[in-house]
């Protein structure tokens, strides 16, 4: 019993769905009879017209991403002491140069400071063995002998000013210390992590680009970008690489190199907004999206041919709000309708409202 009330269930749901598709057949048939009517029988459709033109058109696609540091490394110890001072916390903004550390290095300095001595006296010597030389009164083993303790005791300064100045840990470049390794006391040898340093003073976007959209834009092209929480404000970004393999979405990685602004500092992690603008180097066949009829997929206009219109297939480019770009069907010069279409069939007669 059951079933039987669900088979005339469906069988009433049927009919009511054939009714329903006969009916809007006949809606459909009624109303293009009506349309050929008025068509033979010459009413005058008043209509607005454009003339179909070449220009240079200016297209433009979005796509979001992620904030990335432009630059992030771990400075790392490359002598072996006692950490003496910690200048730098975590969360410090640092500059490029700046001193967040250093060893006990007095017996460094000492070093240092008597090589330059040594280097300084060296220099003299050199100096003075080569004028007298020119008089013949010192022999060339002299003054060989003299040049040689110069380069020796220059090569000792460069190797005691580098373990010396090794001695200080310095920022790379200005940025954020985003997590500090060492404490004041630690015993330090080379390779031991100091401090991890984040570059905020530009970051980069990642942006995953189809391979239409990579085709149309090259590394060092400018890009407006924005980000998630600064709502209204722009900053200057432009692409610095593009991978040239696709992932398995059958997208491209590019980089979108970033200004950041001091008062609205972007941080790595947050999300961000490329937006593309590109002008193309010639001029295109252009009409206003407005005067197409019928389905982006078979789009087609109404032609002025003298007093009426003529029905025509086109085939469409790239378009955006406001303009299509026409590859085939239309002539620069031809004048299309593109307000009144709705009242119109193949062979209407009009009236152009100016």
């Amino acid at each position: 019993m059951k079933r039987k009330s669900i088979l005339i269930s469906i069988s009433v749901i049927t009919i009511l769905l054939i009714a329903g598709t006969v009916r809007l057949i006949s809606n459909k048939q009624y109303f293009s009879e009506q349309l050929k009517m008025v068509s033979e029988v010459n009413i005058i459709v008043p209509v607005i017209t454009d003339t179909v033109k070449k220009k240079v058109i200016s297209a433009e696609f979005v796509e979001n991403g992620t904030f990335q540091p432009f630059r992030e490394i771990s400075v790392i110890s490359e002598t072996q002491g006692r950490v003496l001072n910690v200048c730098a916390e975590t969360g410090d903004y640092v500059k490029a140069g700046q001193i967040l550390g250093f060893t006990d290095n007095n017996a460094l300095k000492s070093q240092f400071e008597l090589a330059e001595y040594s280097l300084q006296k060296a220099e003299k010597d050199l100096n003075r063995f080569e004028e007298l030389s020119k008089g013949d009164a010192v022999t060339v083993q002299q003054s060989e002998s003299a040049r040689q303790n110069y380069l020796h005791s220059r090569s000792v300064f460069v190797n005691a000013e580098t373990q010396y100045l090794n001695s200080f840990f310095k920022a790379p470049f200005n940025g954020f210390v985003s997590k500090r390794h060492i404490e004041k006391g630690s015993f330090l040898f080379p390779g031991t992590p100091l401090f991890d340093i984040v570059e905020t003073d530009r970051v980069k976007l990642i942006l995953k680009l189809t391979g239409e959209q990579v085709a149309q834009i090259f590394k060092g092209i400018n890009v407006k970008v924005t980000a998630g929480p600064f709502a209204g404000i722009d900053y200057h970004g432009k692409v610095s690489a593009i991978e040239t393999s696709a992932d398995l979405s059958k997208r491209y990685a590019t980089e979108i190199e970033v200004l950041n602004n001091p008062a609205s500092t972007i941080r790595p992690g947050m999300f961000g907004t490329g937006i593309f603008r590109l002008e193309s180097e010639k001029k295109q066949l252009v009409i206003p999206r407005r005067a197409i009829t019928g389905s982006i997929q078979d789009p087609e206009v109404f032609v002025v041919s003298a007093d009426s219109v003529i029905l025509k297939s086109i085939e469409a480019g790239s378009m955006n709000n406001k303009l299509v770009t026409v590859e085939t069907g239309l002539l620069e010069g031809d004048v299309i309708v593109v307000s009144g279409q709705i009242n119109l069939v193949n062979g209407s007669k009009i009236s152009i409202i100016h």
